[in-house]
């Protein structure tokens, strides 16, 4: 199958364009609502606390002016007989003050610690929206991948990154276990070995690795690997590491491919095929992922309340490819791609500018920035960019 504009030249991206931007459209519409809610409850908590403050401190101020006043009123009369009654002002207002700066630093913790509780439930409804979105979502993004077995079985995790925007998400796979065989295939590297009948020599022997354990991976879309795989016994554990027909290979802490005659044997054509084949293990094996974070410059995205921000290098991405299809379209009030299967066969896909722009609307100044970002109000212009093929 081929995604390419009407003009016939390919996209960019060989996805189906039209359905990424239509699910955009509709996580910009759920998630910009809920960070608007917790910027305006945390403008409603700090408007409070402000409150609070200001009365405790007028207290404060009032308790401080009075028993100045009093003293001065003391001394200007200069007689013993006033020093108790001055007292007792003094501690009466002292205890009813006390007793109500209570009451509004009790106020003041409660607001502070609901705060965070009613940031949290908002913040992991934006992270529940954008996590079928963001994991394969993102066009250009360079992606690096962790993959390790242990007690809990296979697990991983994955981070993207384009544009000052990074995601990561947790993942889950079906395995207890990961062999070698189940993640590559095949694999054999050589070793040293002692064999003969009457007189035991050293002899290089290649040795199948298939069924050894993969403990821990590390993968990028760049295609670079490394790899560490052992025995089920533990006691032999070899790494392999590299990309673009470089590759190195350790058993233990010993170089395999410094080895002048071990290094002769290893097929170098079998290791460029890993990466491929750990692509393709990825596609298919990931049984379930969540969204753990999302990051702008390296900031927290969700408690800096720059979630929307983050939509927006989205939609510079998703921008470039609007642009184009209305430059190599017929109908320049839709955005269309087609669809080629592989027999020949073609059909269009398309949605109109009027959609997008009505969608976005409903959300508000922020729908209407996006609106301009991605290039379907006529009067934004958009820069060309290159693209990473996801």
């Amino acid at each position: 199958m081929k995604y390419i504009y009407q003009d016939s030249t390919e996209l960019p991206v060989q996805r189906d364009f039209i359905e990424d931007l239509k699910i955009f459209l509709d996580i910009t519409s759920r998630v910009i609502p809920l960070e608007n809610s917790i910027i305006e409850i945390k403008c409603e908590h700090k408007k409070a606390l402000h409150e609070l403050n200001s009365r405790i401190k007028g207290m404060n101020d009032f308790e401080e002016k009075l028993g100045l006043l009093l003293n001065k009123l003391v001394n200007e009369v200069n007689i013993e007989d006033v020093v108790p009654c001055s007292n007792s002002i003094l501690h009466t207002c002292s205890e009813n003050l006390e007793k109500k700066r209570e009451v509004l630093e009790a106020e003041y913790r409660k607001i502070e610690s609901g705060t965070a509780h009613e940031y949290r439930k908002f913040e992991s409804r934006i992270l529940e929206v954008l996590t079928r979105f963001l994991i394969s979502g993102v066009y250009g993004a360079e992606k690096r991948f962790e993959l390790s077995s242990g007690v809990n079985g296979v697990t991983g995790e994955m981070e993207g990154s384009v544009s000052g925007l990074q995601y990561h998400y947790r993942l889950g796979f079906p395995e207890e276990s990961l062999t070698v065989e189940k993640l590559v295939g095949n694999l054999s590297l050589p070793g040293w070995t002692r064999a003969g009948i009457l007189r035991k020599e050293e002899k290089i022997k290649m040795q199948d690795l298939s069924e050894f354990l993969v403990s821990y991976l590390e993968y990028d879309s760049q295609k670079n690997i490394r790899l560490i795989i052992e025995n089920k016994k533990a006691n032999r554990k070899f790494r392999i590491e590299g990309g673009e027909f470089r590759y190195f290979v350790y058993e233990d802490n010993k170089e395999i491919t410094a080895d002048k005659e071990l290094g002769a044997f290893i097929d170098t054509e079998s290791l460029a095929k890993i990466p491929e084949r750990v692509q393709a293990y990825l596609r298919a094996n990931i049984r379930n992922y969540t969204l753990s974070k999302v990051l702008l410059d390296e900031e927290d995205a969700l408690s800096t309340n720059q979630i929307f921000d983050c939509l927006k290098v989205i939609a510079e991405q998703y921008g470039v490819i609007v642009q184009e299809c209305l430059a190599k379209g017929n109908n320049k009030e839709e955005i269309t791609i087609k669809i080629e299967e592989a027999d020949g066969t073609r059909t269009e896909k398309y949605i109109s500018r009027a959609e997008i722009y009505s969608q976005l609307a409903e959300v508000g100044s922020e729908g209407i920035e996006i609106v301009g970002i991605l290039g379907v109000d006529s009067r934004t212009q958009i820069k060309d960019r290159k693209y990473l093929i996801v």
